[in-house]
């Protein structure tokens, strides 16, 4: 997937700069194809995730996982190449969420699963992975939402990847990518979340991909569900 071009629209509000690098999402219009839906709908649909983005607390939303609101930025995000795939205006720019926040111990909503998933289940889905970390995937309203907690030692560099995958997948694969975060540090108790507007229900899974050396990342541990 090529790299979209991005637009900063609003300010962040601790001292981290977040960069996003590629999104794709359809607007929810039940019953209709990509191709029946006309650019003005296409244009709606994106000033409406907007205004949810304006509308959220995203301080409360840290809060509720016993976390800290460290830094929040939003961008909006063209990709060419994907939004040609499922008919949208080639100038189409879809905001992405991204934050860092400090936590204390897993509050509930973070308790990982056990044993080897064989499909995708309905629902959001915590899973460990190495380091050791919790990694979560989950819907709130028309955003798509991953994070990932550190509880290691030292420091790890890693990035958030969110795919859009098919219902009956076994295990919990990658897919076609609809959102990437930076490469960022993480140290013991620092959680990023990365959240794409996909407001259509589908399954989705994440990935937290760690820094090894020069251009090469190795898959940490992955979280899917039914959304």
């Amino acid at each position: 997937m090529s790299r979209g071009v991005v637009r900063r629209v609003s300010a962040c509000i601790g001292v981290l700069g977040l960069l996003v690098l590629g999104v794709a999402a359809a607007p929810a219009s039940a019953g209709t194809g990509a191709d029946e839906i006309g650019a003005a709908e296409w244009y709606e649909a994106a000033d409406d995730a907007v205004a949810e983005i304006e509308a959220t607390d995203w301080a409360a939303i840290s809060a509720q996982q016993g976390c800290r609101l460290v830094d929040v930025e939003v961008t909006e995000v063209v990709d060419p190449e994907l939004n040609a795939a499922i008919g949208a205006p080639a100038d189409l720019a879809i905001p992405v969420v991204e934050r860092e926040e400090r936590c204390g111990g897993l509050d509930s909503s973070m308790v990982a699963g056990s044993g080897l998933r064989t499909t995708v289940a309905p629902g959001s889905d915590c899973s460990t992975t190495s380091g050791p970390g919790t990694l979560c995937i989950s819907r709130s309203g028309s955003y798509v939402t991953t994070s990932f907690r550190y509880n290691g030692s030292g420091t790890v560099k890693a990035y958030l990847r969110i795919y859009k995958i098919s219902s009956s997948a076994s295990g919990c694969p990658t897919g076609t990518t609809l959102a990437t975060s930076s490469t960022a540090s993480y140290s013991n108790g620092t959680q990023r979340s990365l959240s794409v507007y996909a407001p259509s229900s589908g399954a989705f899974s994440s990935y937290v991909w760690r820094y090894v050396a020069l251009n090469h990342y190795t898959a940490w541990g992955s979280a899917c569900g039914v959304l």
